[in-house]
């Protein structure tokens, strides 16, 4: 029997949890130091993917405080944690919350997965 098999299953793991990529503030400010990011235009899950920063954008972006952000950035992203917001705002930049999108996302992944299961839409 595989090692796998023999192994406990430890906690709760939710099904309907968001999976949420991350970024830092290091990464933003790297990207948009070597140009790949514009600093001017509005930053979402899209251009950081298609900057490089991120390889998907999941069910939504979440920026984490870790590093120095010098450049002004206008985000639209699922959240940020309060030291990035900080950190956003004393660059005098902006940080837009915004979630529907995301759950729409993450709700029509769980009706999918249930379908495939046989469940009924809920």
């Amino acid at each position: 029997m595989p090692l796998y098999m023999r192994m406990p299953k430890r906690g709760f793991n939710n099904p309907n949890a968001l999976k949420l990529a991350e970024v830092n503030l290091w990464r933003l400010q790297d990207a948009v130091d070597a140009g790949k990011l514009d600093a001017k235009a509005e930053i979402n899950g899209e251009a950081l993917v298609a900057a490089g920063v991120l390889r998907r954008t999941r069910d939504g972006v979440r920026v984490l405080g870790t590093g120095e952000l010098k450049a002004k950035l206008n985000l639209v992203v699922w959240s940020a944690s309060a030291g990035a917001k900080k950190a956003i705002e004393a660059a005098g930049g902006s940080v837009v919350e915004q979630r529907i999108a995301a759950e729409e996302a993450a709700k029509a992944r769980v009706d999918k997965r249930n379908a495939a299961r046989g469940k009924p839409k809920a």
